[in-house]
């Protein structure tokens, strides 16, 4: 295996946009929210995000959300509406019974996820997420 995979033995990460305005607001949302505080974060333009990327085999002009998790020893990938849904299972709490909405085909889901993702960049400014002292440690590929 290789350093990147490794990496995935400490638990899933989130990869995210990271000149995205919604994408930043989005991993503020889980940091507020979680209960574990075991995700890490990386910017898909980073070495980390990039890494990731070719080990799951997501393409390069995927600039979707992506979580990354090593499963059964293997690493494994969920973009779109699928990593929307892992995050959400993660927070727990009440937006756990979000996750409910797997029913609804993926094709479906995916669908509502590029529509947004289409029109992010007008519904916030870009913005660089800056991590606080204590969530620094669990941003990979952040300087």
């Amino acid at each position: 295996m290789t350093d990147t995979a490794d990496v995935l033995r400490e638990g899933p990460i989130l990869l995210y946009d990271g000149a995205c305005g919604v994408c930043s607001q989005a991993v503020q949302w889980v940091l507020a929210h979680e209960r574990s505080h075991s995700l890490r974060f990386a910017p898909l333009e980073s070495a980390v995000g990039n890494q990731l990327r070719a080990l799951t085999g997501v393409p390069l002009d995927v600039d979707s959300m992506l979580w990354a998790e090593l499963h059964d020893g293997r690493v494994r990938a969920d973009t779109r509406s699928a990593a929307l849904l892992q995050v959400l299972a993660y927070v727990g709490g009440p937006w756990r019974w979000l996750t409910a909405l797997r029913v609804v085909p993926a094709f479906i889901r995916d669908a509502g996820y590029r529509l947004l993702a289409r029109v992010r960049y007008r519904l916030r400014a870009p913005a660089c997420l800056v991590p606080s002292a204590e969530e620094r440690a669990r941003f990979l590929g952040v300087s």
